[in-house]
């Protein structure tokens, strides 16, 4: 059962268990072709495993899962923040083929077959991969607002093609005002959610990941994109993540599923549900909740 903290969590009449609706979401996804999910804190722990659960307990429930997936056909793309060489190898080790990178910037198929650009590249001028020059100005401009508070070093962005890494725990508002400022209007900065992966020696209590991409690029701008070119309907897909940002899912699916542990860690998540009709909350946490899930719907 969902254990809220707070009285304001326990009076929030919007929240719909999946437990609830178990029966009714089956019949509804009778045509189920497509699950979308995000990885780190959803379809793995919060260090990045499969094999281990939130406590670093072995738990098998993801991966013992995949051999019914793909018996009934359906297609697991990985959605992440990750570059596309880094998902390329997390695709391979499940058998996936088709995978969304750098947090909607990018669209693969058939293990890089196609790549599609989800925006336009033609209006977009900013280096901020590879070295480039405005992410240069940018760190600095970050890191005289909020001294000790967030991180990024250029060697995090190399290998990546359209949005640049940043770690620690800042006013997310402050900092896209602060881009709008300085020129780079262009650009957002975005929370994609807490993180164990790195350790960084700064002043936060929670460490989370933040993306500086092209303003107005998300998942679900990539999932639309990979429907259309699909012919995939709603009813044919799912989606499952942990944060904030991963609600936006909600759009491109009949259903999305949130992790337990992220309505309970994440103080501002709750109006950001009450902004859609289709998310559910798990019962169990991180890649327990995702098996959760896919155990019922794909049996």
């Amino acid at each position: 059962m969902v254990q809220f903290k707070t009285e304001k969590y326990n009076n929030f009449n919007k929240i719909k268990r999946f437990k609830d609706y178990k029966s009714k979401l089956k019949a509804e996804l009778s045509d189920l072709k497509v699950i979308y999910t995000d990885m780190d804190g959803t379809l793995l722990n919060d260090v990045g495993c499969m094999i281990k659960d939130v406590n670093g307990k072995f738990f098998l429930g993801c991966l013992e899962l995949f051999e019914k997936i793909y018996e009934k056909k359906l297609d697991v793309v990985l959605v992440s923040g990750r570059s596309r060489q880094q998902l390329r190898y997390n695709a391979q080790l499940i058998g996936a083929k088709n995978f969304i990178a750098e947090l909607g910037c990018e669209l693969v198929h058939n293990e890089g077959e196609k790549v599609y650009v989800t925006f336009d590249k033609s209006s977009y001028n900013y280096e901020i991969t590879r070295g480039g020059r405005d992410l240069v100005k940018i760190i600095e401009l970050f890191k005289a607002e909020f001294p000790g508070k967030i991180e990024s070093k250029l060697e995090w962005s190399m290998a990546r093609n359209h949005n640049a890494l940043f770690f620690g725990e800042i006013d997310l508002e402050k900092a896209n005002r602060l881009l709008d400022k300085n020129g780079y209007g262009g650009l957002s900065l975005v929370d994609n959610g807490f993180t164990k992966l790195a350790k960084q020696k700064l002043d936060v209590k929670h460490l989370r990941i933040y993306n500086l991409m092209p303003k107005g690029v998300d998942k679900a701008v990539a999932m639309k994109m990979d429907r259309q070119i699909r012919g995939l309907k709603l009813e044919n897909c799912i989606g499952l993540g942990d944060s904030i940002e991963d609600l936006k899912m909600a759009r491109e699916v009949h259903s999305f599923f949130l992790m337990k542990d992220a309505v309970e860690r994440d103080s501002g998540i709750m109006e950001e549900i009450s902004k859609y009709n289709n998310i559910y909350i798990t019962s169990r946490e991180m890649n327990r909740g995702w098996a959760e899930v896919i155990k019922y719907l794909a049996h």
